[in-house]
């Protein structure tokens, strides 16, 4: 009777630590859900196939790493149309390289969220290159928060110090709600609002930096935000 009591008190102790480990949500609530992938298959799933690097499904999970010859760091591109939005996975580190989320506009990047061993932060990313991009391949929305006003370059607009231990399983909340983008790793968040980010959104990306290292990624969900 005792063993069957401390297994059921310790199933209701994995549980309540399942539900910490969800959420911790800094803006919004999560509203509908957009995507969910779980990489419960051997294969790459299909919106994951489109990229660089070297990537692989490895004990349940995706797993990247940068390769030389690309001279880019590893990516998977993942199209969903969205604005106002909530990316959440858990995300692994192993060797010395680190994890970036860009968020894009076609082939236009608009924000990233990197996350190293000792830092999380969030940065927007210089506006000249992704109009001209947008020019060029006449995808301009037709929508320009900044008034011309682009000669801004990419800088970081917080960071937050946090402690990535290698080999274990971190968790990642990410919101963009109009003009603030938050990055929450294991509960510390970095935040920064900039008008430029209140533009819509077409795609997303994983990325591994570090030649000599891996990002693995697990239980990815993105919602749409509910205020």
């Amino acid at each position: 009777m005792f063993i069957k009591a401390s297994l059921f008190l310790l199933s209701l102790s994995l549980c309540s630590l399942s539900i910490v480990a969800g959420g911790n949500y800094r803006l919004v609530k999560p509203g509908k859900l957009l995507l969910e992938e779980n990489f419960d298959s051997a294969q790459l799933p299909y919106l994951f196939r489109v990229g660089k690097g070297d990537w692989k499904i490895v004990d349940g999970a995706l797993r990247g790493r940068q390769l030389a010859a690309d001279k880019h760091t590893a990516f998977r591109k993942i199209y969903l149309d969205h604005k106002d939005v909530i990316y959440e996975y858990d995300m692994k580190l192993e060797g010395d390289g680190f994890h970036q989320l860009l968020i894009n506009w076609d082939l236009a990047h608009i924000a990233k969220c990197v996350v190293r061993y000792e830092s999380a932060a969030v940065f927007k990313i210089r506006e000249k290159k992704k109009r001209e991009q947008m020019s060029k391949l006449n995808h301009d929305q037709g929508l320009d928060p900044l008034k011309g006003e682009w000669d801004e370059k990419t800088f970081a607009m917080d960071e937050v110090g946090i402690l990535i231990k290698e080999g274990k399983w971190h968790h990642v909340v990410i919101e963009l709600v109009g003009d603030t983008l938050s990055l929450t790793v294991d509960g510390k968040t970095a935040k920064g609002t900039h008008i430029g980010l209140s533009e819509k959104k077409d795609n997303f990306g994983f990325q591994a930096g570090g030649l000599e290292s891996y990002v693995f990624i697990d239980n990815v969900r993105v919602y749409e935000a509910v205020r």
